[in-house]
């Protein structure tokens, strides 16, 4: 089978995001003997650090600002490209992951290939939010439910109701004539039926990882003096990283000498203030930051911790970093709602803690810090599932697709019709 895998961006850039999953099924599906490529956008601004692991991947660089993430549009010429490749291939399946820098044109080209089926994988709400996908209002970061113009309108103030409806309208129109919708989860795919997507070509399949520890052969945990919680990810505002220092600053506040706080990743974009309060933190003992780390070496950084911590606020479909807790045999904590929580089951594979609030995160901490909790939930933590596995489920669902008849690939307003172009 020849199918081909698009994806956002490229593992060697940076770990822990959605391209990691779309090349876990690449692997994957090479494993199991079929005729796999793996497609990746990258911009021009990382053309240097992005390499290719095999000869069955390619590379497809676009401008920094040829992106509108609004619209969701790229340049036309990025669309055209995807196409060639495709066609060069003689893919006869498209899986598209995730979605920034692709742009819309690109599934529009690649969808009417004669013969081609087509499956788009969401790892989060992108297509609902404006806002990075992480439904979380722009001005105070709190959880947003409602996805509707007025709603997005207040975080959006110099867009339009009219704008909104547009969008939503665009990308509907899209990816409503895609053979199947892949989910991580059951929360995030029932927010996407729920949003406007037909729910008889949805199927939820759950992330894998490309490398699966024995747990057999992973070392004993060793006799610890203090509790070591462990952050692993890309440090951005989004992440929650803000949120963890501030806990950490509370525990330090109220004399807790028994537990240590390490920031692991690569700093993306920080804000002044978080990046302020970064380097305070780590001067003043109150959290340890290790740095970047590679995918590769991920379970044993994670071995070292007694837990991982992911804090975030974004309201994802299953975050990479909780496979990779599990395989390293670590129970995780997280906030107590959308997909993260489906994943880590509170009291069994982990604990939960009110999303944004720090109080309460300093809270779950202490709870975490105890001998029978910790092996308790030792018990609990499930393993993810390997490449081939996630490969075999989604090969499942492209053996059985039928072509749907979508709608009108057009934006219609208020009695007119009105193309959307970029770049």
């Amino acid at each position: 089978m020849r199918v081909a895998i698009v994806s956002h961006t490229h593992p060697s850039l940076v770990p822990g995001r959605g391209e990691v999953p779309a090349y876990t099924l690449y692997e994957g599906l090479t494993k199991l003997g079929h005729d796999a490529l793996y497609v990746a956008v990258v911009p021009e601004s990382v053309r240097r650090k992005a390499f290719r692991k095999s000869e069955k991947e390619r590379l497809l660089f676009c401008r920094d600002d040829g992106f509108d993430p609004f619209y969701q549009l790229a340049a036309q010429n990025l669309g055209a490209q995807v196409e060639e490749v495709v066609r060069a291939h003689a893919s006869r399946i498209v899986n598209f992951h995730h979605r920034p820098h692709t742009g819309l044109d690109a599934l529009r080209r690649v969808r009417a290939i004669p013969g081609v089926r087509t499956a788009f994988t969401f790892q989060d709400l992108y297509p609902l939010c404006a806002n990075d996908g992480l439904m979380v209002t722009r001005s105070d970061a709190q959880i947003c439910q409602n996805s509707s113009p007025e709603a997005c309108v207040g975080c959006f103030p110099t867009r339009t109701r009219y704008e909104f409806l547009q969008r939503r309208r665009l990308l509907l129109d899209v990816l409503s004539s895609f053979d199947h919708f892949v989910s991580p989860g059951d929360v995030l795919a029932e927010r996407l039926c729920d949003w406007g997507l037909d729910r008889t070509r949805m199927h939820v399949i759950e992330n894998g990882l490309a490398r699966m520890p024995d747990r057999a052969a992973l070392p004993p945990v060793p006799a610890r003096a203090d509790w070591v919680f462990g952050y692993f990810g890309v440090i951005r505002p989004h992440k929650g990283v803000e949120l963890l220092l501030d806990a950490a600053q509370r525990l330090k506040q109220a004399g807790v000498e028994n537990v240590r706080i390490r920031i692991h990743g690569e700093i993306v974009d920080p804000t002044e203030a978080l990046g302020e309060k970064l380097r305070s933190a780590v001067a003043s003992g109150v959290v340890q930051y290790v740095g970047a780390y590679d995918n590769p070496g991920v379970t044993a950084r994670m071995r070292e911790c007694d837990y991982v911590v992911a804090p975030g606020a974004g309201q994802e479909g299953s975050a990479i970093v909780v496979q990779e807790a599990f395989a390293a045999h670590r129970p995780v904590l997280c906030a107590g709602f959308g997909g993260m929580a489906e994943k880590v089951r509170a009291g069994d594979s982990g604990l939960h803690f009110v999303a944004g609030d720090s109080v309460d995160l300093m809270r779950c901490i202490l709870e975490a810090a105890d001998e029978p909790v910790h092996t308790r939930l030792m018990k609990g933590v499930p393993a993810p599932i390997d490449s081939s596995e996630m490969a075999r489920r989604y090969l499942e669902v492209f053996q059985n697709s039928a072509r749907p008849k979508g709608p009108s690939s057009v934006v219609e307003t208020a009695g007119e019709v009105q193309a959307i172009t970029f770049g």
